[in-house]
């Protein structure tokens, strides 16, 4: 049910522009539908019409600066949290939800003050107060109104879109706290547009429609703001709140939405079924997207403020009947294999699984363009029985840690094999030709040269400009900044010296990860460290005194991921103890 109006009108209208007296309720009742006219002193049809689009981002966007407003207000940092206002008028079906809580759980905002004390740079609340009013105000430049116009946003804004083919439908919902004050901020709106509104109602809730197809429709519906796309999507929206299904009766948004955080800043939510329904309309098909697609049926992202730091989790659900091979190779939790050849010294490291069915399969596409695609692939012998790809495990990685001699840093990139010896041989016979035909300058077959390490053929550059050198160790192709970097991965592989996964922070930063098949780690404090080790004095405290110190609170980055047939999780962590 919607919220009463103002005392002094009636049941389904809105306030009146302030220049204007209130009229009898019977001649409005008899008048039904009219035109609403810009004010005398408003001058709405001499002014410049505004998009639709741009009319609606401007109000979101203010709605989501507010959140800096409020923040540094002490309403904000009361405990109580908002309560749900907004996926209760978002219908069933809608194709896109987003919902950001600007008055989030007590939880969420103790977590934010503490990482906020950790950046001075963020300055004092009234600074950031300051800050933030100036750009809201720069936001709103043309619609009449100022972040002082904004006080009634209440905790929460979202909205969303439903695709419907070529036609899209979509509507912008933001609490109100004071129905009065965002009844004034919407007749300001309209008036900055240019063009006039009728006004009629809607199951008893009073909708202003423009003449304009490029403004939105706007009313407010049971305590909240809504900006809609047209009048339908308007009626869909009171619907909703007055009993219709809305998107939480949808069982792929449940689906999706039961494996995030309770607790969070904000959320958006995909139905990826309606993102491949999109294929029909592209002229020759989506390139295989569309299959590619068919096995996801909705995906979700939040983020929030823990203990750690500040968290994004993303959530995929999926159809275990029509996952192809190369979606099935990538499931799993970890750890990825190729952690054990990662130095424990690493400054960053990245590793993901499933690569080797996906490259074999767009190779054989490539294969299938015509008859020298396809001779080439078999003269390089990369598919097939006998091809090289048949000994590629899926899993890749790349590492970046401390260098030795002229090169301040190392690093490898590791490709995960089964066969060794089948990969040596391979690179033996194909590797000569294909830097003959590509014609590196300074990288050719008579500039590399050869040693062995714990019996293992390393080959490297000869000359110093071109520092690469590469290897087959026990399990992985290791291509290297230098042959150190690949004896190292042969040391390790051999189970001799630390790996990443002994390192106490790396290890403490992926614990709270749902995996570590698909992983990334980067050491902030440690490359601070190293940066600091390598530069000058005074080039180091021009780095922090640029932006450099705001990385000082970050320990480390890290993110992880683990997949089964029905669902996948992958968290993201900026951690900030």
């Amino acid at each position: 049910m919607s919220d009463q109006p103002p005392p002094e009108e009636p049941t389904g209208s809105l306030p009146p522009p302030p220049d204007q007296g209130a009229e009898p309720a019977q001649q409005r009742a008899d008048e039904g539908m009219r035109p609403v006219a810009p004010s005398d002193g408003g001058g709405a049809l001499m002014s410049k019409p505004r998009s639709k689009g741009l009319t609606v981002a401007l109000l979101a966007a203010a709605a989501v600066l507010v959140l800096g407003v409020v923040a540094a207000s002490a309403a904000y940092f009361s405990l109580r949290g908002s309560s749900e206002a907004v996926l209760d008028k978002v219908p069933s079906g809608a194709d896109a939800v987003v919902v950001a809580h600007l008055d989030p759980a007590a939880s969420q905002k103790m977590q934010l003050f503490r990482m906020a004390s950790k950046f001075p740079d963020l300055g004092t609340e009234q600074d950031l107060k300051q800050k933030l009013n100036t750009m809201l105000d720069q936001t709103l430049q043309g619609s009449g109104l100022t972040h002082d116009d904004l006080g009634w946003v209440g905790g929460e804004i979202g909205g969303y879109v439903t695709i419907n083919g070529a036609a899209p439908s979509y509507a912008v919902l933001i609490a109100s706290d004071d129905d009065g004050a965002a009844s004034s901020a919407l007749q300001t709106l309209r008036e900055s547009t240019g063009t006039t509104y009728t006004q009629s109602s809607i199951d008893g809730v009073a909708v202003w429609t423009p003449a304009a197809s490029d403004q939105p429709t706007t009313a407010i519906v049971d305590g909240t703001v809504v900006l809609a796309s047209d009048q339908d999507a308007m009626q869909a929206v009171i619907q909703t709140d007055h009993g219709a299904s809305s998107i939480q009766d949808d069982q792929t948004f449940t689906g999706v939405m039961d494996q995030l955080a309770g607790d969070n800043l904000g959320f958006a939510y995909v139905n990826i079924h309606a993102l491949t329904s999109l294929a029909s309309l592209v002229p020759g098909g989506m390139g295989g997207l569309e299959t590619q697609l068919a096995a996801y049926q909705g995906a979700g992202y939040s983020i929030s403020a823990e203990s750690d730091g500040l968290v994004l989790d993303t959530v995929v659900t999926t159809d275990p009947s029509k996952l192809t091979d190369a979606q099935r190779a990538a499931l799993g939790a970890g750890p990825n294999p190729l952690l054990a050849l990662t130095p424990a010294n690493a400054y960053g490291v990245a590793a993901a699984s499933g690569i080797g069915k996906t490259l074999e399969s767009e190779l054989s596409q490539v294969g299938e363009l015509g008859p020298g695609p396809a001779r080439m692939i078999q003269r390089l012998g990369l598919i097939g029985p006998d091809g090289v790809l048949q000994h590629l495990t899926g899993d890749v990685g790349f590492e970046v840690g401390p260098g030795s001699g002229l090169l301040p840093v190392s690093g490898t990139v590791m490709i995960g094999v089964d066969d060794a010896g089948a990969v040596q041989s391979w690179l033996d016979t194909h590797v000569p030709g294909l830097l003959a035909h590509a014609g590196v300058p300074g990288l050719s077959a008579r500039t590399l040269k050869t040693e062995e390490y714990q019996g293992v053929k390393i080959t490297y550059g000869e000359l110093p400009t071109t520092p690469v050198a590469w290897g087959v160790v026990n399990g992985a192709l290791v291509v290297g900044l230098s042959p150190n970097a690949v004896e190292q991965a042969v040391d390790l592989s051999e189970g001799n010296g630390p790996s990443i996964s002994s390192n106490a922070n790396f290890a403490s930063a992926v614990g709270g990860l749902p995996g570590t098949q698909t992983v990334l780690y980067v050491d902030v404090n440690g490359i601070l460290a190293a940066l600091q080790g390598i530069l000058p004095n005074d080039a180091y405290q021009q780095f922090l005194e640029q932006g450099g110190k705001n990385l000082q609170p970050i320990t480390s980055v890290v993110a992880g991921g683990a997949a089964s047939d029905t669902v996948s999780t992958y968290r993201v962590v900026v951690r900030i103890p």
